[in-house]
Order: structure tokens, then C-alpha cells, then sequence
């Protein structure tokens, strides 16, 4: 093992074993819990405070969980009840649509894809949650570029490229810039075999009470079900699905269930 896997692992092991105390706790008694030089963890936690991981009280000079933990389980959190939240629309979109249902959010310069749901036809189209997808050739992403601004666009484009994933692929800008003016105007975004061959794909987003995509929800199937001649019909069960989860989330905000 690496030194710097080794030393990962033990940095995570102390935020497990602060975690599991539910209190703060001292130098030695992490290096008595862990079986570690009391200089081993005093190095590892030096790291972790300056990441804001841990917090060290300035009396008690004691280690306890830092505000960066804090966020990523909120962020966690929010983001598992509205997977919980949207699940039902998801089930509806498959049994309107007879297409695979997914929902995704953007991740800094890809969509991860958060659930799915499937049809009970013989071909099915799988997106694990957790995976990931370009924005630039998903339904999903251009979801996702077309609500951010021009100058947030470009700066994508140029740290990511326009790779080609198929021969529909969009790899010019100028053409893909357009391709986002038409998901502005007509209110969802197709993966037209872009991504896959075969495959084709259609998202809308989800806004918050500012009008801003906090989520794209939508489905995919193969090109021999999911013909262009369904394309309206499909958009526009889509888009009344994401405005009814996104009229939910207006009316009681994730952040309200909290200790529910």
C-alpha cells in the first residue's frame, strides 16, 4: 500500500471514529481508538482542519466534526429526498410512456444520473445511479447548458471538448450553442443517438422558485420505440412531469423535512 493511500485511509478512519463517539475527542484518545502514534494522528488532523473536515476547539484543543462534513451530509441528504420525492414521477413517466425514467443533476462539468426506473419491456435501457454522462451529448446535460449562461458554457466546452461518443454527436459549438436555444425555446433537450447508437433520449428540468434547473428528469428507449413520430407526445408527458415535481418542490422545500 502507498503511503498516500495509507494516509487517506486513516484520515477517513478518524472522521469514522469521531462520527462514532458523537462527541469530540482528544490526540490520545484517537491514538488509543486507533492503535496509532499519538504524532501519526496529530499530522493526519492537521490536514483535516485546514480542509475544515474537523474542527478543533480552541479551549478544549478537542476534535470534532467540521463544517465541510456538515455540508456534504446536507448535500447528501437533499439530495436523497429528492430522489425519494420524484420516484413516484418517475414511476408514472414509465407506465405513460413505457420507457425507462431517470433523473439526474448536474455535477460540476457532467450529469449524474440519481435513479431510474424501468419498463417491464424486453428492452430496457440501463443507467446505473451514480454514473455519469457528458453534457454536451446527453438529454440531461443540455438540460443543464442551456440554464447556465453563455460565458459558463464556453468555459465548459473548453475544458471538456466536444468529444464524439457517435457519429450524431454535436462537436462544433456554434452548432451546439443553437442546438441550446432550441431547448430554451421548446422546453426539453434530445439525445438523438448522440450519446448511443440506437438509443434515444428526452429530459426536461425540474426549477426551483427562481426559475433555475435544479434537476432533469426524463426517459429513454430504444430508437425502434422511441421513433421521432413520439417525440411531441413524449415531450410533452415529460414536461408536465417536470413541472408537477417542480410544483412540489415549490410548495414544501426539501430543506423543510429536516428531522422528519
Amino acid at each position: 500500500m502507498s503511503e498516500n493511500v495509507q494516509s487517506v485511509e486513516r484520515a477517513l478512519d478518524i472522521i469514522n471514529t469521531i462520527v462514532a463517539a458523537n462527541r469530540s475527542l482528544s490526540v490520545g484518545e484517537l491514538s488509543q481508538a486507533m492503535g496509532l502514534a499519538p504524532s501519526t494522528i496529530h499530522r493526519i488532523l492537521q490536514t483535516l482542519t485546514v480542509k475544515n473536515y474537523v474542527f478543533q476547539d480552541p479551549q478544549s484543543k478537542r476534535y470534532d466534526i467540521g463544517p465541510e462534513i456538515v455540508d456534504i451530509s446536507s448535500a447528501l441528504y437533499l439530495r436523497y429526498d429528492l430522489v425519494r420525492r420524484v420516484r413516484p414521477y418517475l414511476q408514472e413517466l414509465v407506465e405513460v410512456t413505457g420507457e425507462s425514467a431517470h433523473i439526474a443533476q448536474l455535477y460540476g462539468t457532467t450529469a449524474m444520473y440519481l435513479s431510474q426506473v424501468e419498463p417491464f419491456s424486453m428492452v430496457r435501457m440501463f443507467t446505473t445511479p451514480g454514473s455519469i454522462a457528458p453534457l454536451h451529448c446527453s438529454d440531461v446535460g443540455k438540460v443543464f447548458l442551456a440554464d447556465l449562461p453563455t460565458a459558463r458554457v464556453d468555459e465548459i466546452v473548453r475544458k471538456t471538448g466536444l468529444p464524439a461518443r457517435t457519429p450524431q454527436t454535436i462537436t462544433d459549438e456554434p452548432a451546439l450553442l443553437a442546438e441550446l436555444l432550441c431547448v430554451r425555446s421548446q422546453g426539453y433537450a434530445l439525445d438523438d443517438e448522440e450519446r448511443e447508437v440506437g438509443v434515444r433520449c428526452l429530459s426536461a428540468g425540474i426549477l426551483n422558485g427562481a426559475r433555475k434547473v435544479i434537476a432533469a428528469i426524463g426517459v429513454a428507449g430504444p430508437t425502434s420505440r422511441m421513433s421521432r413520430g413520439r417525440i411531441e407526445e413524449v415531450s410533452e408527458a415529460v414536461i408536465g412531469m417536470a413541472r408537477r415535481c417542480a410544483d412540489e418542490l415549490i410548495r414544501q422545500p426539501m430543506a423543510e423535512l429536516v428531522g422528519d
